[in-house]
């Protein structure tokens, strides 16, 4: 890909949200799903900002109320070592064995994270609940002393109900009390059958306890599928950064409509400042997942960096991503299943998997903070209906907020005659931009505006328009008064024109913080505009 400059001297500095002065601590890259063998690669990449700890309640309580915190201890220190920040979750994959003598069960697996081979415990049975949040108080009170403590970026909320997080049955079954198991020493009086309103009850419990032990301590991660009952009492501490947001299905856009909400609590409570966010992927960038490999409509070098965008559009700041992935940066190559991928001698993927994550790395934990983040942009798309089918209808596919353009500290402005909708795929497919952008007609422009704060910020500039050079032609970019001609040679790549914005046009620059483009005589296909410092 051709990377065309033409430098600069116009450039940034400050800005804060109610979370932070300036970045947010620890923003970056986070692996997740990596194997042992990627460890000590994948940590050394530049752009790592930390990773996680995971550990089993059955670990942590080998006896009834006897815990063992050696395990968090252990990983903990390792990421302390070498300046990392590291997410703590207790998953409940795998429940003390004694609760299975205490508490009643179902003698099947209701969600296929547990791994106990029993079954399923009743989670909302009074003991299942005391005994998690005992568990909870314990670590609560071995954090305080903690030596790792300033690198631990955040508790994960897990409720630990069938499994780590499924308090509904994944399978069909009978949930009757008679199906259930009822070991000696159950207090019947106590078993009340599964139920909407006792499930709800528990979950309120847990999140409560948590609140309450972690909240103002350490960043409390809450899944973003929180219902609006849960959520109302909380809405002050989520909008003052107490409360932070999660969630582990992050993909170019929402999965499906409905989904929209749970982008949308990013969105509000992250993206202005208020709070911090922590995402997962669902998927590799190829769509695997376990044994599932999911619906994938653009190469995964232009999925792995659009679903970068959307986190970023979304105000997240801590971006995880799976340690295959993050091979593809190392050496190029990505094995999962039947797919064995490497770029030999004439891909691409290594070069625009680590350029992807470097972007990210770069802005992430800046969305609120125009004075000093690195730069501002804005990638063109427009979209209506997911595009990942993934068995769900066009009807549950169709979208009503996330339908324009990815921004950070930039926005497009209305009027133009820029066209999105259907302009996917465009360009190379071994690249990592094309998976959406806007065909700009002939003689056409459109207009951007930069973040005022963030235009204030600035004593010069670079900005970096990145076009498909699909013809001889040529079109401008007209900014501060000044207008540059940027000609194309129709090579078909990506390519990416720098102009050099004068700190003598500052003033200009400071009442008017806009850019245009201007096709000539030919439509151009847009990605992105982007000012750096």
């Amino acid at each position: 890909m051709a990377i065309m400059r033409l430098c600069v001297g116009f450039f940034l500095l400050v800005v804060a949200g109610s979370v932070s002065a300036g970045r947010v601590e620890h923003a970056g890259i986070y692996p997740n799903w990596s194997s042992s063998n990627q460890k000590e690669a994948i940590y050394a990449l530049p752009y790592i900002g930390g990773g996680q700890v995971k550990v089993q309640w059955a670990d942590l309580e080998p006896r009834e109320g006897k815990y063992d915190f050696s395990a968090v201890d252990q990983q903990m220190q390792w990421f302390s070592e070498r300046g990392l920040a590291a997410t703590i979750q207790i998953n409940g994959g795998k429940k003390p064995q004694w609760l299975y003598g205490r508490v009643p069960y179902y003698p099947s697996k209701l969600s296929h994270q547990i791994r106990d081979d029993q079954g399923s415990l009743m989670f909302w049975y009074p003991l299942h609940r005391d005994s998690y949040i005992n568990l909870l108080k314990a670590f609560a009170a071995h954090l305080e002393a903690a030596p790792y403590r300033d690198h631990i970026l955040g508790i994960r909320l897990n409720y630990n109900p069938f499994g780590t997080e499924h308090a509904d049955p994944k399978i069909k079954a009978d949930l009757s009390l008679s199906q259930w198991v009822m070991p000696e020493g159950v207090d019947r009086e106590l078993v009340e059958a599964y139920s909407k309103p006792v499930v709800n009850q528990y979950l309120q419990a847990v999140l409560k306890e948590h609140i309450h032990l972690f909240g103002g301590k350490v960043r409390l991660f809450v899944r973003n599928n929180i219902s609006k009952e849960r959520l109302k009492p909380y809405i002050p501490q989520f909008e003052n950064g107490t409360l932070s947001w999660y969630h582990t299905s992050s993909e170019v856009e929402p999965r499906y409509g409905s989904a929209e909400t749970k982008y949308g609590l990013f969105y509000r409570y992250c993206r202005s400042g208020g709070t911090t966010a922590y995402a997962e992927p669902w998927a590799s960038a190829w769509g695997h997942h376990t044994k599932i490999t999911d619906d994938r409509w653009c190469s995964p070098p232009k999925w792995n960096y659009w679903r970068m965008l959307f986190d970023l559009h979304c105000g997240v700041s801590f971006i995880a991503v799976y340690g295959n992935d993050l091979g593809v940066a190392i050496n190029g190559k990505y094995h999962y299943g039947d797919v064995d991928y490497s770029d030999g001698s004439t891909g691409h993927y290594q070069e625009e998997f680590d350029q992807a994550f470097k972007f990210a790395a770069k802005y992430a934990g800046y969305h609120a903070s125009p004075e000093t983040s690195p730069g501002a942009w804005i990638a063109f798309r427009e979209n209506s209906t997911v595009l990942a089918k993934n068995d769900y209808s066009a009807q549950k596919r169709a979208l009503k907020v996330f339908t324009n353009d990815y921004t950070f500290l930039m926005k497009r402005l209305p009027g133009d005659r820029s066209e999105g909708e259907g302009i996917i795929n465009i360009g190379p497919d071994d690249r990592r931009f094309g998976a959406w952008a806007r065909r700009l007609p002939p003689k056409e422009s459109l207009s951007v505006e930069v973040d005022a704060a963030f235009a204030a910020s600035l004593n010069g500039a670079c900005i970096n328009v990145v076009y498909l050079d699909d013809h001889a032609g040529s079109f401008t970019v007209h900014v501060a008064g000044e207008t540059f001609r940027v000609k194309m040679s129709g090579s078909g790549e990506w390519k990416t024109e720098t102009v050099a914005l004068n700190s003598t046009r500052r003033s200009l620059w400071r009442r008017n913080p806009c850019i245009s483009v201007c096709a000539g005589n030919a439509p151009v296909f847009l990605h992105m505009i982007e000012v750096t410092r």
